[in-house]
């Protein structure tokens, strides 16, 4: 296995050769039933995770100027292609034909399938007034596998991105009132998970954030988020839990192309289970915006995190095989993780670059340590590369590659390193139909026996927006 880390190394080389990440247009359908920011867990500060976008800053993208072009103007235009007074709804259909030569997630028991996938998405928009706006968006799919068929969806994929927001002012101050529901059965997007094909989860995220621009330079955001996971099986219950986060980011605008300001996030964190031991998180830091050029941002944040533990936690021997197929952390009567609080920091940084209208790439990266799975916590080192490039008027692609290396609490700690990366292609026939094309390789490289794999996916795809 530790051969494959100079292929995976090699196919990211020739893959940023070409200069462009995230493919457009149907980016829905490999993310579907997936979470990037949250790995399925859940983030130890949902907050910190934009409801816009996948940016770990929260940036808005980037544009020359920062203005709409006419080109984009005219896409904003279009989005919305039907109307019931004064609701704008726009309704795309899709099918998804996937072949994955490692559905398990296995080293040892290997086994290729092809999944039928169809998706809908319906987003709606309610311009109450020039301040006021409602938004309405959900994204469901359904998964069929030809030959694993145990592995079906059971019941509709709901992704992440799916949510309903109500923007509205009372005087200087904006107020978002959000929530965001999914239902999610993927396992790629978890770190520490192998041998496993399904993770079946239902979570939800609810919040409301206060923006008060004070003055011209100064605004004061405050927020509020509740965030649940509820698992289904057996397997995962000791999962379940419950995150209050109260925060805030004061920023002052010191120049046209300078914010600085301060993070601050407090959460509680609630596990059903009583094996698990109930913690809470802090994070606190600074954090600086710059518009480097009318072609590029930058974004940069670092800080201090404690994420305490009331005790040590227990977890099932089926619990801790989904993490250790190799046993060195099960004894046969539960595995107890004896690291109850951890001291840290945390950084994020992300570099956008727009050099014309038909390219843009970015950079970014994150430390944080996260709620665990089959151990308290888990440190993440995680950094990516993304780009789009629209080569010709109807043709856009997009790789991205990445690196991550975690390391989790307790005794016999697993050491892991991740490497992925994706290539996409779209191509729009008219105004009304896109194909797709996907290509993923992910690579696992633990320092658990059983617990490394690599898997690569094809994706073809037709998308209508009616």
């Amino acid at each position: 296995m530790k051969n494959s880390t100079g292929r995976i190394l090699i196919l990211a080389s020739a893959i940023s050769l070409f200069l462009p990440v995230r493919g457009m247009g149907q980016d829905f359908f490999r993310d579907m039933g997936t979470s990037r920011s949250s790995g399925g867990i859940g983030p130890v500060i949902p907050s910190d995770y934009t409801y816009e976008d996948g940016s770990p800053s929260g940036l808005s993208p980037l544009r020359p100027g920062q203005e709409l072009t006419s080109v984009e103007q005219a896409e904003e235009t279009e989005r919305y292609n039907f109307a019931a007074g004064p609701l704008r709804f726009s309704i795309a259909a899709g099918v998804g034909m996937e072949w994955n030569d490692n559905v398990f997630l296995s080293e040892n028991n290997r086994e290729s399938d092809f999944i039928f996938r169809p998706t809908v998405d319906l987003d709606a928009r309610w311009r109450i007034s020039e301040l006021n706006t409602l938004r309405f968006n959900v994204q469901a799919s359904y998964a069929k596998y030809f030959n694993n068929s145990e592995l079906d969806t059971d019941g509709v994929l709901v992704s992440p991105n799916s949510e309903i927001a109500l923007t509205f002012f009372v005087g200087t101050i904006k107020f978002t009132v959000r929530d965001r529901f999914s239902y999610q059965e993927d396992t790629y997007q978890i770190a520490p998970i192998s041998n496993v094909a399904r993770y079946q989860r239902y979570e939800n995220q609810a919040g409301i954030e206060a923006n008060w621009q004070v003055n011209q330079s100064f605004e004061l955001p405050v927020g509020y988020d509740h965030y649940n996971l509820w698992t289904r099986g057996n397997n995962f219950n000791e999962q379940d839990r419950v995150l209050d986060t109260v925060y805030t980011r004061p920023a002052i605008q010191l120049t046209p192309a300078i914010k600085v300001g301060m993070n601050v996030a407090y959460s509680f964190i609630n596990f059903d289970d009583g094996s698990r031991s109930d913690g809470d998180n802090l994070m606190v830091g600074p954090f600086l915006e710059i518009q480097l050029s009318q072609y590029t941002n930058l974004y940069l944040e670092a800080g201090y995190q404690r994420l305490n533990f009331d005790g040590s936690s227990t977890f099932n021997d089926a619990t801790i095989n989904l993490v250790d197929p190799s046993g060195v952390r099960t004894d046969g009567l539960g595995f107890v993780d004896n690291d109850n609080n951890n001291d840290t920091w945390y950084a994020r940084f992300e570099i956008q670059n727009k050099p014309s209208e038909l390219f843009r790439h970015r950079i970014f990266g994150s430390r944080t340590t996260e709620t665990g799975f089959g151990s308290n916590f888990y440190d993440l080192y995680h950094i990516e590369y993304d780009a789009e490039w629209k080569i010709t008027e109807k043709t856009e692609v997009g790789p991205s590659v990445f690196y991550e290396f975690y390391e989790t609490s307790g005794v016999n700690a697993e050491k892991a390193h991740r490497y992925g990366a994706t290539f996409g292609i779209r191509h729009h026939l008219s105004n009304s139909i896109t194909l797709g094309l996907d290509y993923r390789f992910l690579l696992r490289d633990s320092n658990f026996e059983g617990a490394d794999f690599y898997q690569n996916l094809v994706f073809l795809s037709a998308y209508y927006k009616f």
